[in-house]
């Protein structure tokens, strides 16, 4: 059509004269017809009408604009049509059939704004408005610098949040930070257009208005000044032509001017300007579904910000149908005046109309023609790698603080009495803060809880991960407070990262650590941590992950098993991977060539034949971002339960596929619940995750054949007769553990087969010498490792240790099966196996101990009759004897401990029938210095308490062969120090003073035993120990608590020191603060009690220190009276010495003597004491 408009214009002078008016007639005045009243019938009109029109309007946010538009308008109909779809009622809407239409559709096409209902987003090489609230944020980053050290510093926010704080403003009285559509960006205005100067608008003004004018000025030459060449039908111009043309051009600028006036006015401007060095981003996800079109990821930045225009919807015309209607009536009646006018003046005119009206078509086009740049998207190259997982946000993090890598690394333990970290999120480096409050704010600025007209991101894979790593870890937190671990109402974890800016050289990478606070609160004070902080770390770390390792996007997993990589080489690791995590996936070895990174427990599957394969790894389901979420879980529960003292629960082997087992804690499955229930991974996700932290942390649940609910299931089977499934769950232990457990395990497996050999039924029998010689064979060890599907590292070879361990418990055994078999006539075939295998008959030394051949021969005596014997429970046992002493100290220095194992579980099976051989294990484990022996009786429950023999517990013999070292070691394994309820002798404090043990006594005190213990009598510790006159024993017990004062047997301490004349004793008590004054039952004081034993030195001593001699007894006699009274017996004695009751007359005299002087003393003191109260 433009190329045929061109020829029209080219061949217009051909034209003859007399067919210039019809030509111009039904060319031109038509087809500015059919231009401005039916914009959408013209093909002209579709390039230059009706959306060139609806883009002026949408764009227009001035006075000067609507000028313009105004000039030598186009698209009168559009304009008029803008109107009333804009502000006009529901009645004009159907007359020009928009009655259905909604607000949304004309905001869209005809207002700069946005509102709640339209939007604005990128769309490749431009903006497109949108319906609805499309996910986009719009970021203002703006400079700060702290007052005090002048350090500069970045933040970020929203518009609104930049208006608070003082980093931009709004220019006029308005302030628009309470607007909700402030979070919604207008993209166009600020970013879409860019908008040339003022300038240029004022000179297209000046240019139209002079196109406009001279076409008038052009009329009024044809029309007044030559008439005669510009005849209309070789007649002169009608005279309504001209007066129509000018009123029509006047009415239709005005009315064009306030259809664009109210449109314009129909949306608010807002100006803002920066008050600090700011950049506008706006950060746009990819694959956006708005209407039927897609949205690609888009990063857009505004650098040179010297200005912000934010429009919102204004609705000021709406219902002012007097303003509209006059704007619509001017506007139609100017262009019909118009029209008539052009109709009647000259055809040159109607072309000159034409032209302005063209003209200025291509100026207000021209003003808005440079638009955004097509290399504005800063994440272009990085469109797939953002849309694949939604992770837009991170790479806006990564370009806003240019950084090139992001890596999470382990810590180093953290030990129970280390303080916990402030709850306040803290990082040890400025960058490293600087890069996780940037993600973080924009995880925030992000999320539902701070929307108000635009739409949260909350479909983000890391973002729902995020949050099901919240969820995983406040639920540990509440179990272990549900537990009684004592967290106070804030806890925090640290996580280690590295990171290098893209500018630092060769990539430096800098190391930090951030602190990620939990807080218990709400009514049940369940705990609570900030999942924006996580979606921080947890985003940051899985971009940099992708961005360097692109081939990852769709890959499967493996994790290692373990901590690291180390870890997950160890034979240990494999054994407690089948032993608490395998349930259904099979655990693999690859090479430590493939692991890409050692600070990460997961790698991509390797496709590789490498030969050296030693790093134990798991296949696992979940994608990357859960995997990442899985290490951060890991390193906070590493630091949770580090105030765990104990994990507790109940631990069982429970039967598993194929026949198999797998050992389970009650307390795990709680931690695995809140695992699963978070989402967070599988349950074999959660067994890597919990299991090696319990083991590092040495809160793994023991998990042995002696374990208490697997020996109640093993005793179980035993008594159901299904010996070969008990033989089954204890040889899955033993293939599966170490160190104690696995030792323990064998000895229970060894104890079950003699069990097993002794019973009545012979195919019992036989199950047990099959058992035994498959023992004596092979390692049980190297039975489970052989079953492997995969070969393992060369370097799992057994220790020397192992090795010794294993051969001296398979010379054991076979000593224990060959003495029970030897006799039995129906097992010649078990011992000839047992022959064939090397079994020996005798025992030897295997140490050099200075027992000699007769000491062996009761040793081995002993263990004969203990272990080789089926004991009738009813019956008898073989008689307590001092062998039993040797038997226990020689199988100690000889390295017998599976005689000895069988030895002391064969003692507790009997000490329901005979409770006294529990005291005699300890008193044998105790006097050895065996701890080996005492863990096993701990084990199984036994009570230390058990009396004796003697009705005493154990503690007490101890006492009396003066063992500190053997007492030190029961109470470290529960001895009651004050002896139990079931005492009926002597307390071991007490006992302690009476045999004048002091170093015993202040061990006792020190494990704290009560310094106010009474014995079968009622005495206390202080009467005994007074009684003792070992002033360093009373000491002690005055240290620890002891009543100085306390009256027993009718006496206190002083008393009882000053009857027995114990002057050290005495002295030391009135030092300490003992009661000068204490009162017995009769009312006697110590004062009485040294005047009526005439024991002067006291007295004196305590008169001295101020002991009250005027006080009296229950009979109303003071000291001196009893003084009298007994002077008064030893003159007797003397006058008569052969009287009955009479003393021997010289004691007498000496009694004598010391009487008159204490009689003297005090009645010198009361004379003194009388004087000194006159």
């Amino acid at each position: 059509m433009i190329v045929s408009t061109l020829f029209v214009f080219l061949f217009v002078g051909c034209v003859r004269a007399d067919d210039w008016d019809d030509f111009t007639n039904n060319l031109a005045t038509d087809l500015v017809w059919f231009i401005l009243i039916y914009p959408g019938r013209a093909p002209l009109i579709t390039l230059f009408g009706e959306r060139i029109t609806q883009q002026f309007l949408s764009e227009s946010i001035s006075a000067l604009d609507n000028v313009i538009f105004a000039l030598s308008p186009l698209g009168v109909l559009t304009a008029v049509v803008s109107v009333i779809r804009i502000c006009g009622s529901s009645s004009l809407r159907a007359f020009v059939g928009r009655a259905q239409e909604g607000p949304a559709e004309a905001e869209s096409e005809l207002l700069p704004c946005v509102s709640e209902s339209t939007a604005e987003l990128f769309n490749d090489g431009g903006v497109a408005r949108v319906f609805g609230r499309p996910k986009i944020v719009e970021v203002v980053s703006w400079e700060e610098v702290d007052e005090k050290t002048g350090e500069k510093s970045t933040r970020i926010g929203t518009m609104k949040e930049a208006l608070e704080e003082g980093a931009w403003s709004c220019r006029g009285k308005t302030f628009p930070s309470a607007l909700p559509e402030l979070d919604i960006p207008n993209l166009s205005l600020n970013k879409g257009i860019k908008r040339r100067g003022q300038g240029w608008f004022y000179c297209a003004a000046v240019l139209g208005g002079l196109l406009q004018s001279g076409t008038i000025m052009y009329a009024v030459l044809t029309v007044f000044v030559f008439p005669e060449h510009f005849k209309k039908d070789d007649k002169a111009v009608a005279s309504y032509a001209f007066p129509f043309y000018l009123i029509g051009t006047t009415m239709l600028f005005i009315g064009m001017f306030f259809c664009a006036f109210i449109t314009e006015r129909s949306s608010k401007e807002y100006y803002l300007r920066p008050e600090k060095p700011s950049k506008i981003y706006w950060v746009q996800p990819g694959n956006q579904d708005v209407g039927d079109q897609v949205f690609n990821a888009f990063l857009a930045v505004k650098e040179d910000t010297d200005e912000y225009i934010k429009s919102v919807r204004d609705r000021r015309f709406d219902r002012k149908y007097l303003e509209i209607y006059s704007t619509l009536g001017s506007t139609l009646l100017g262009f019909i005046l118009q029209f008539v006018g052009l109709r009647g003046l000259h055809a040159s005119v109607i072309l000159a109309q034409l032209g302005s009206t063209f003209l200025m078509a291509i100026i207000r086009t021209c003003l808005r023609t440079e638009r955004m740049a097509p290399g504005e998207n800063k994440m272009k190259d990085e469109r797939d790698l953002t849309s694949h997982k939604q992770q837009e946000l991170d790479c806006f993090a990564f370009h806003l603080e240019d950084l090139h890598s992001f890596d999470l690394v382990p810590l180093p333990d953290q030990s129970a009495n280390m303080p916990s970290p402030s709850i306040i999120s803290q990082v040890n480096t400025p960058s490293a803060k600087q890069i996780i409050q940037t993600r973080f704010q924009l995880a925030r600025l992000t999320s539902d809880s701070n929307q108000s007209l635009n739409v949260d991101w909350d479909d983000m894979p890391i973002r729902q991960v995020a949050r099901k790593l919240a969820q995983a870890i406040e639920s540990t937190m509440d179990l272990l407070s549900d537990w009684g671990v004592e967290l106070g109402t804030t806890f925090s974890f640290e996580l280690g990262f590295e990171c290098a800016k893209s500018s630092s050289p060769d990539n430096t990478e800098s190391a930090g650590s951030y602190s990620t606070g939990l807080v218990r609160c709400g009514d049940v004070l369940r705990w609570k941590v900030n999942v924006n902080e996580l979606e921080a770390v947890l985003g940051l770390w899985v971009w940099s992950v992708h961005k360097s390792n692109a081939h990852l996007h769709n890959s499967t997993f493996c994790r290692l098993v373990g901590l690291d990589e180390a870890e997950a080489s160890l034979e240990e690791t494999y054994l407690y991977f089948h032993k608490w995590i395998f349930r259904q996936t099979e655990a693999r070895f690859v090479g430590p060539g493939l692991i890409d990174d050692t600070n990460r427990l997961f790698i991509s599957e390797p496709k590789d034949d490498a030969t050296d394969k030693t790093v134990l790894t798991m296949r696992t389901t979940s994608p990357l971002e859960n995997l990442a979420a899985q290490d951060i879980f890991l390193q906070f529960f590493k630091q949770a339960v580090v105030n765990l003292k104990e994990l507790g629960g109940d631990t069982d082997v429970l039967p598993g596929i194929q026949g198999s087992f797998y050992g389970s804690n009650t307390r795990i499955n709680d931690f695995i619940a809140g695992f699963e229930d978070s989402g967070l991974g599988t349950r074999e996700d959660a067994l890597l995750c919990i299991v090696p932290v319990l083991r590092k942390q040495d809160l793994l649940p023991d998990l042995a054949a002696d374990s208490p609910m697997i020996k109640t299931r093993i005793q179980d089977l035993v008594k159901q007769g299904k010996w070969q499934h008990a033989f089954s769950l204890i040889r899955w232990i033993c293939g599966r553990s170490e160190g104690p457990e696995l030792e323990r395990s064998i000895y229970e497996l060894g104890y079950l087969c003699r069990e097993a050999i002794l019973s009545n039924n012979s195919a019992v029998r036989t199950q047990g010498s099959e058992q035994i010689c498959s023992l004596l064979k092979s390692d049980i060890r190297d039975d489970f490792l052989q079953t492997c599907k995969f070969s393992l590292p060369s370097s799992w070879t057994g220790s020397q240790y192992w090795s010794d361990w294993w051969n001296a418990f398979r010379v054991q055994l076979g000593w224990v099966a060959w003495h029970i078999l030897k006799d039995d006539g129906g097992m010649i075939s078990a011992r000839n196996d047992l022959k064939s295998l090397g079994v020996q008959e005798a025992l030897h030394n295997v140490t050099h101990t200075a027992f000699g051949t007769e000491d062996l021969e009761t040793a081995t005596r002993v263990f004969r009759s203990w272990l080789t014997t089926q004991f009738d429970r009813e019956g008898g046992i073989p008689s307590i004897e001092d062998g039993d002493e040797k038997c226990f100290e020689w199988g100690l220095q000889n390295n017998h401990y599976a005689l000895l194992y069988f030895l002391l579980l064969t003692w507790i099976e009997m000490s329901t029938q005979f409770p006294a051989l529990i005291p005699i294990a300890y008193v044998l484990a105790a006097k050895n210095r065996s701890h080996w022996a005492m863990d096993i009786l701990a084990r199984y429950n036994t009570n230390i308490e058990t009396l004796d023999a003697t009705d005493n517990p154990v503690l007490i013999q101890f006492i009396i062969i003066d063992d500190l070292e053997g007492a030190r070691m029961l109470l470290e394994y529960g001895a009651d120090v004050n002896g139990g309820d079931r005492i009926r002798g002597s307390r071991p404090l007490i006992a302690a003073i009476e045999l004048g043990h002091v170093d015993i006594m202040e061990l006792f005190l020190q494990h704290g035993a009560s310094p106010h213990t009474l014995d079968n009598r009622g005495l206390s510790a202080m009467w005994w120990a007074s009684r003792s006159g070992d002033t360093r024993v009373v000491d002690m017990l005055l240290r620890h608590g002891a009543r100085i004062n306390a009256i027993e047997y009718d006496q206190s301490p002083l008393m009882f020191a000053t009857s027995e004349e114990n002057l050290n004793m005495v002295s030391f008590l009135v030092e300490r603060g003992a009661d000068l004054d204490a009162r017995n039952s009769k009312g006697h004081t110590a004062v009485m009690t040294a005047a009526q034993g005439s024991k002067f030195k006291i007295l004196e001593l305590l008169v001295q220190k101020g002991a009250d001699i005027h006080l009296r007894d229950n009979a109303g006699l003071t000291a001196l009276d009893l003084a009298r009274n007994e002077e008064a017996n030893f003159s007797y004695s003397i006058r008569y010495p052969h009287a009955p009751g009479s003393m021997d007359s010289n004691s007498a005299r000496h009694w004598h003597s010391r009487s008159l002087q204490t009689i003297a003393m005090l009645e010198a003191s009361w004379q003194s004491s009388m004087t000194s109260t006159t």
